[in-house]
């Protein structure tokens, strides 16, 4: 019963024109937790660009070596993956929640705690996941009008198997047969439910999202608000040349197709002559950048930057966009976590 009032009442996911991103951002909110940095990643994406069936564990155990050890180097490198996923903690995850993180095959995870919430979609069963939440300790209740499954105080590790695996993470979640709703805080969740506006109405996040899917299929993201990348993102090491303009807000994309990979960086600018002037320092900085843990040689040494501006929607976007070398072993993802996107530093 709680499966189907859910189903009902959830707007689900568009099919149509836009992106697996452009979709997901129609279910969170536009607020400014959400807009400080928002991940995704599309591990369906991946899996087809590498042509591997990854449903279990013993399915990723079962690939041939290179095509295991290409799945296993692109996970938490270049494609993201959240800790709501549980994807480090699979058999764990299963036996204790009903999820199966290798069903998974997109997400978003949207803010930073204690705001903190993730979408994820995929495959599930949801009557397993059910009868799982409430075999540890979760509670059935309504928010907004919609079912939820509740455990534990806002904000705060529950008790035993469920906060030893998933601190609060987990602690409200919204269920349905192809998404998964996770916040540590009713707050959170209920601003998911009803995400009036969302971030997909948002001009200047709705402009990135659609200008990282143009380039072709994006397998992960992350979209960042300009003054949080400022004080957050972009550590204290200066990148020269200077004079990059301060940019409302920015993203990276990545993208596979076979043996191909490249990746975009996106910045929203007020006008098309700023964005140029932004292009042509961003590509110079990109082009001599000396990461703090790599300072012996140019992280981004033989790549190709083009630079492009293009207007979506009445914002000015500025992408500057790479094919990765083949022996590049440039980990996106980990840049972002560890504040390691000096060249995205505004002067």
């Amino acid at each position: 019963m709680l499966i189907g009032v859910l189903c009902a009442l959830w707007a689900m996911p568009a099919q149509a024109q836009n992106g697996a991103l452009s979709n997901l951002m129609r279910q969170a909110p536009d607020n400014a937790s959400a807009r400080s940095i928002l991940w995704f990643s599309s591990l369906g994406a991946l899996k087809r660009a590498l042509n591997v069936q990854v449903a279990s564990r013993e399915a990723l155990d079962s690939l041939p070596l290179m095509q295991r050890a290409t799945y296993l180097t692109e996970i938490g490198r270049l494609v993201y993956f959240s800790e709501q996923s549980g994807l480090a903690r699979a058999p764990e995850w299963l036996a204790t929640f009903g999820i199966n993180s290798f069903a998974i095959e997109q997400e978003l995870v949207i803010g930073q705690p204690p705001d903190q919430a993730a979408i994820l979609e995929g495959n599930f069963d949801a009557g397993a996941i059910s009868a799982a939440l409430q075999n540890a300790g979760y509670q059935p209740q309504a928010l907004n009008g919609a079912p939820i499954f509740a455990i534990g105080n806002d904000n705060s590790p529950p008790g035993g198997i469920v906060g030893s695996l998933a601190a609060d993470r987990l602690n409200r979640i919204a269920l349905a047969p192809n998404r998964i709703m996770t916040a540590a805080s009713t707050q959170a969740l209920s601003a998911m439910l009803s995400p009036v506006p969302s971030l997909a109405e948002n001009p200047i996040y709705a402009a990135l999202a659609t200008g990282l899917e143009r380039r072709g299929t994006l397998i992960s993201a992350a979209l960042f608000d300009g003054a949080f990348a400022a004080r957050e993102l972009v550590g204290t090491v200066p990148s020269a040349p200077g004079g990059l303009p301060a940019y409302q807000a920015g993203a990276i994309g990545y993208y596979r197709s076979g043996n191909a990979r490249s990746l975009t960086f996106a910045l929203a600018y007020a006008d098309s002559n700023t964005a140029a002037q932004a292009g042509a320092v961003l590509t110079a900085r990109l082009e001599t950048y000396l990461s703090p843990d790599q300072p012996e040689r140019p992280l981004f040494a033989g790549w190709q930057f083009v630079p492009e501006v293009e207007q979506i929607g009445g914002v000015t976007l500025l992408k500057v966009s790479a094919n990765m070398p083949e022996d590049s072993d440039v980990a996106w993802v980990l840049l972002v976590q560890e504040r390691d996107l000096g060249f995205l530093r505004p002067q």
